[in-house]
């Protein structure tokens, strides 16, 4: 295992084998011979009055429906525990390349910084590595 960071916005930890395209923008995480990879997304949110929280589920929402995607909020999960508000939801729509594809999305926030991860993989191989990144977002400290 190693660590990967972001140096003020965030860290995380990689698992053996898997590497990391910090090169570009969003970050790759991936398994070279892995299923899919997951990309993390940074920003600083527009000035927030005085006691103002980010509500990162609208923000998710929000962008997932500006996608195309046809959101059912009774799908989508939203939670609170060290320091983050998070929402996740999960959703496969079709690809002319892949064919059907499933999407995991996260979007967590410190209230200082918004960070929106995705893992998109062929829906067939939607388990194969849904542990590992699972553990990756986990291990996700911001700030």
């Amino acid at each position: 295992m190693s660590v990967f960071e972001k140096k003020g916005w965030y860290r995380l930890d990689v698992p053996d084998g898997w590497e990391v395209d910090s090169d570009e923008d969003p970050v790759a995480i991936y398994h070279p011979e892995g299923a899919g990879a997951l990309q993390v997304t940074t920003e600083t949110p527009r000035p927030l009055p005085p006691g103002g929280k980010i509500d990162v589920f609208l923000m998710l929402r929000a962008f997932l429906k500006q996608t195309g995607v046809d959101f059912d909020e009774t799908l989508a999960t939203r939670s609170f525990g060290g320091g983050l508000d998070r929402a996740f939801y999960e959703y496969s729509a079709d690809s002319p390349e892949e064919g059907r594809v499933t999407w995991r999305s996260w979007m967590l926030t410190n209230h200082d910084i918004v960070v929106f991860l995705t893992y998109a993989c062929r829906e067939e191989d939607e388990d194969a590595e849904r542990a590992v990144v699972d553990a990756i977002v986990a291990s996700l400290v911001v700030g």
